[in-house]
């Protein structure tokens, strides 16, 4: 049937969109990387080196992936100790039952830092969030400050007992946007809780409501992205368009970020996989065109009013399969818009 390679091609370019994401995500998780990141987005590392932040103020590894952003999920690594119940719900193998949603969310990348030097022990957290298209079904910024939100309230139990508010620690929440209009590419925005007095001149120590901040990094090419490091540096690590060579020399000698064989396995992996979407997506695309061109052929054809069977020998198709696609185009006669034949065709897997 004419649509087969479509979905099939959708469905690989979909596994490869999956591995790109990690891949992105395990890029991200450097050490080097993240201490880029922290000197330019987060105020506390300014003053200190790339190497002092890399190897003293990132306390463990970076989870990728693993820690879980709601309460009644588990983390990854908790899963484990865990067995499901025939109800859907999950019951701990040493601890008492839990609820089980569907739909898990987990942080794309979860540390912790601490800034050293400081008269008193600053400890941050921070969730560093890629996101490859801009366009989501509800307002991004909503979401990162939901996680923000998560990030605070998670900390009672953990960081703090009881009502020892004041080890609250600060968090910030880092979003790493690919492909988004023109108009806001190579832009950093921030957002955070800052006091305004309405009337008179009471105050609080910044310290004490200055907990949560996000920001957004929406990447563009290198050459646009002016003085600013970190977006140069981003926009040439997840370029889809610089060659692995190329990239992997710019970001040893720009950026002393040396190529070590899982750094350069993963500037590898990335590239080819986004070089693979690009060209699949292309073939959708054109496939695409063939089949609304078909569709056109079978509604116009419909227009003289010509029979299903006539219609079915002259395009040299399966009767059946001719007599369902006319079924739901004639629900759209007498203008036919064939794109939106072939949408309401996809979505009731006429064309499978």
């Amino acid at each position: 049937m004419m649509a087969q390679t479509d979905i099939a091609d959708t469905i690989d370019i979909t596994n490869k969109e999956t591995q790109y994401d990690e891949c992105v995500k395990r890029l991200l998780s450097n050490k080097l990387v993240l201490a880029w990141i922290m000197k330019e987005c987060v105020p506390e590392f300014a003053q200190f080196s790339i190497s002092q932040i890399a190897n003293k103020c990132i306390e463990g590894e970076p989870q990728v992936s693993k820690i879980a952003v709601d309460q009644d999920q588990l983390d990854k690594d908790e899963l484990q100790y865990f067995e499901e119940l025939p109800d859907g719900r999950i019951e701990g193998k040493n601890t008492e039952d839990s609820s089980k949603k569907e739909g898990k969310v987990y942080y794309d990348i979860k540390f912790s830092a601490v800034v050293p030097d400081s008269k008193e022990p600053v400890h941050l957290i921070l969730n560093v969030e890629a996101q490859k298209n801009e366009k989501t079904p509800y307002p991004l910024i909503k979401r990162a400050l939901y996680y923000v939100s998560r990030m605070i309230s998670s900390q009672k139990n953990t960081v703090f007992l009881n009502s020892h508010y004041e080890k609250i620690r600060k968090v910030y929440s880092i979003w790493i946007q690919m492909n988004v209009a023109d108009e806001y590419k190579n832009t950093i925005t921030r957002y955070r809780t800052v006091e305004e007095n309405l009337v008179g001149n009471a105050v609080e120590e910044e310290k004490d409501y200055d907990l949560m901040t996000v920001l957004f990094l929406k990447l563009g090419s290198a050459e646009e992205a002016g003085d600013v490091p970190i977006l140069k540096l981003l926009d040439v690590l997840l370029s889809s368009n610089t060659e692995p060579q190329k990239k992997k020399e710019i970001l040893e000698r720009n950026f002393n970020i040396p190529m070590t064989k899982s750094m350069k396995e993963e500037v590898n992996t990335m590239c080819n996989l986004g070089e693979g979407i690009r060209e699949e997506a292309l073939a959708i695309g054109e496939a695409r065109g063939v089949i609304i061109g078909k569709i056109d052929l079978i509604c116009k054809k419909l227009q003289k009013g010509k029979s299903v069977d006539i219609i079915a020998s002259e395009v040299e198709e399966d009767e059946e399969y001719i007599s369902r696609i006319c079924a739901i185009a004639e629900k759209y006669a007498p203008d036919y818009d064939t794109e939106t034949i072939y949408d309401e065709l996809m979505k009731e897997k006429v064309l499978n």
